[in-house]
C-alpha cells in the first residue's frame, strides 16, 4: 500500500471490544459489537499544564521565565449515538442491566446511577479517507482507511437526553482512556502485512492511548447484535528470569512470562520436575537441587505449540548488569569514550545506555556469543556525566559509573604476532606484518615502524608513520643480503605502547 497525506473524509464504523480489569481483551462470544450507529466520536485532551519557573533579579525584573512542558493525563472519548445498541452500551457500562425477551435478544437496558470504572472498552475506528496516491495496489488491497484503536478505556458518562418532536434523539456517552493496557497487537486482522490480513504489524505500548494508522484491509461486517471475538494465536512469551538476591548459592530461579494478555503458561523447567502453571505476567519460581545448564521451556497453556526457551547455568549470576567506560580520545574526536556492557546470562540479551548527556537511551543487542561490542559515543563538551546501563527485560537492575570527559588514557598496548612476509621480501625491503587489539591499553592513533642494523644495536631509523587501521608496512631502500631488526610501537593519547620487533634479511641482489 502506497499512499501520503491522506485527507479523512468521513467516519466508516467503530467495533467495541469489551476488556478486563487489566486492559486485556476478552475473548468468547458476546465480546464485541461492530456499528455505524453513531453521530460523532470527539477525543479530548486532559491537559496538565507545566509548571512555570519564574526568578526576579535585584531590580525586581524578572531574569528569568520559562513555562514547563504541559503534561496529557488521559483522553475523554465522547461519543453521540443515534441508534440504540443495547449491547454496546452495556460493554461501556456494566452496570446497565440488560433486558432480554424469551429467545434470549436483547431488547433493552435498565439505566445505573453508578458508573463502573473497574473494567472497560477498546474502541476501534474506521475512517474513510481519500489519499495523495492509489491505496488500491496489488490484488490484496481492499481500499484505503484510516484505522484508529484506543486500547483502554473506562467508564460512559452519559449525557442528557432529549425526547422532543421535532429533532431526532441522541445519547451521548464519554470515558476516560487510561495507561497500561495489555492491547498489544490485539486480536483482530486490521493490516496487510505481506499480502496477507493480520493484526498490527507493530504492538500498542502499554502507554499509548490511541493509534492513526492507514489500513488497505476492509473494516469488519456490520451486527446489530454482539459477535464473538476468538483467541487468536499468540506470539511466543517475553521472559523475564531472575534471582533471589540474599540467596547464596543462588539456584531458586523466578520466570515472569508476559504473554500479551493471552492468558497461563506452562513452564518446564528442564530438570524433570513436573510441568508448572504460571499466570500471564506473574512470577513462577523453582529451586534446582542440582547444579549446571538448564533449559526452560514456557508455552502457552491453550497452544502448546507456542514455546520459547531459555538455557542458563545454575547458580545464577548476579541480575544486575555491568558497564565500564574508558577513554577513546582521538586527535578528531578528543571526548570520546567507549562503553562496554554485560549483561547476565538468564537477562533477554539486551541493555539500554543512557551516556548521561541528554542524547538519548540506545539499546544494544548482544552478539551469538552472548557478548556486547563496545559502544563509541562523542560527548560535545568536557564535563562530568553519569553512565547508566540498565537490562532491557528488568530496567530496575541497572549499574552506573561516573566518569569526568576527557577521561585519562593509558598508552596502548603492544601490537603482537610481528613477523617478516618472506614472500614479500626483496632485495632492497622487507614487509612485516602484525595484529592489534586495545585490551586494557588506550586507543591507538597510528604505528610506527622503524628498523636498525646490525639487529641489536645502532641507531633506529627515523619511523614510517601508517594509520591505525593498518597492519603491515614496507620498510623500503634497504641494503642487499643485509639483517635487519624491525620494531612497531602503537601511538596514541596516552602514550606509545612498548615495541615489537622481529628479525628479517633481505634477499641478495
Amino acid at each position: 500500500m502506497v499512499a501520503s497525506c491522506p485527507t479523512v473524509v468521513e467516519g466508516d464504523r467503530i467495533r467495541i471490544t469489551r476488556v478486563d480489569s487489566c486492559g486485556r481483551p476478552i475473548y468468547g462470544d458476546c465480546a464485541a459489537v461492530v456499528t455505524d450507529g453513531i453521530v460523532s466520536i470527539k477525543f479530548t485532551p486532559e491537559v496538565e499544564e507545566g509548571e512555570e519557573k519564574t526568578q526576579v533579579n535585584f531590580a525586581g525584573r524578572n531574569c528569568l521565565s520559562r513555562a514547563g512542558c504541559d503534561t496529557v493525563k488521559w483522553w475523554s472519548v465522547e461519543m453521540v449515538w443515534c441508534n440504540i445498541n443495547f449491547d454496546a452500551f452495556s460493554f461501556m457500562n456494566p452496570t446497565y442491566r440488560l433486558r432480554r425477551n424469551e429467545e434470549g435478544d436483547p431488547i433493552g437496558f435498565y439505566v445505573s446511577n453508578r458508573v463502573d470504572c473497574s473494567a472497560g472498552y477498546a474502541v476501534e475506528v474506521w475512517a474513510q479517507i481519500d489519499g495523495a496516491s492509489d491505496a488500491c495496489t496489488g490484488e490484496e488491497a481492499q481500499g484505503q482507511w484510516i484505522y484508529v484503536p484506543i486500547p483502554w478505556i473506562a467508564g460512559a458518562t452519559p449525557s442528557e437526553i432529549t425526547i422532543g418532536g421535532e429533532d431526532s434523539v441522541t445519547f451521548t456517552s464519554t470515558g476516560k482512556t487510561r495507561s497500561g493496557n495489555r492491547w498489544g497487537r490485539g486480536p483482530y486482522n486490521v493490516e496487510i502485512v505481506d499480502g496477507i490480513p493480520a493484526p498490527l504489524g507493530e504492538a500498542i505500548d502499554p502507554e499509548e492511548p490511541m493509534g492513526w494508522i492507514l489500513t488497505s484491509l476492509a473494516p469488519p461486517e456490520m451486527d446489530c447484535g454482539c459477535q464473538p471475538v476468538p483467541r487468536p494465536v499468540p506470539d511466543p512469551a517475553a521472559l523475564t528470569i531472575e534471582g533471589i538476591a540474599t540467596e547464596d548459592p543462588r539456584m531458586t530461579v523466578r520466570v515472569k512470562a508476559d504473554n500479551s494478555g493471552m492468558g497461563p503458561v506452562t513452564i518446564d523447567w528442564g530438570d524433570g520436575s513436573a510441568l508448572q502453571d504460571a499466570d500471564d505476567n506473574r512470577y513462577a519460581s523453582h529451586t534446582y537441587e542440582t547444579s549446571g545448564e538448564k533449559t526452560i521451556t514456557v508455552c502457552d497453556k491453550q497452544d502448546p505449540g507456542v514455546c520459547v526457551t531459555k538455557t542458563l547455568t545454575v547458580p545464577l549470576p548476579s541480575d544486575t548488569p555491568t558497564v565500564t567506560v574508558t577513554g577513546a580520545s582521538t586527535t578528531e574526536a578528543p571526548y570520546r569514550v567507549s562503553v562496554q556492557v554485560a549483561v547476565p546470562e538468564q537477562a533477554d540479551g539486551q541493555a539500554v545506555i543512557n551516556f548521561g548527556d541528554g542524547t538519548g537511551d540506545m539499546t544494544v543487542t548482544a552478539g551469538p556469543d552472548g557478548t556486547f561490542t563496545p559502544v563509541i559515543h562523542d560527548y560535545k563538551y568536557p564535563n562530568r556525566y553519569t553512565v547508566t546501563v540498565q537490562r532491557h527485560d528488568k530496567p530496575t537492575y541497572y549499574a552506573r559509573q561516573v566518569i569526568t570527559v576527557p577521561i585519562t588514557q593509558p598508552a596502548p598496548v603492544a601490537p603482537t604476532g610481528l613477523t617478516v612476509d618472506d614472500a614479500e621480501t626483496t632485495a632492497d625491503s622487507l614487509t612485516v606484518d602484525w595484529q592489534w587489539t586495545r585490551g586494557a591499553g588506550g586507543a591507538v592513533d597510528a604505528f610506527e615502524v622503524s628498523y636498525r642494523s646490525p639487529a641489536g644495536s645502532g641507531t633506529w631509523s627515523p619511523p614510517l608513520v601508517v594509520q591505525e587501521s593498518a597492519r603491515t608496512a614496507t620498510l623500503t631502500g634497504l641494503t642487499a643480503a643485509t639483517e635487519y631488526e624491525v620494531q612497531v610501537v602503537a601511538v596514541g593519547l596516552g602514550g606509545t605502547s612498548p615495541a615489537a620487533t622481529v628479525t628479517g634479511l633481505t634477499d641478495a641482489a
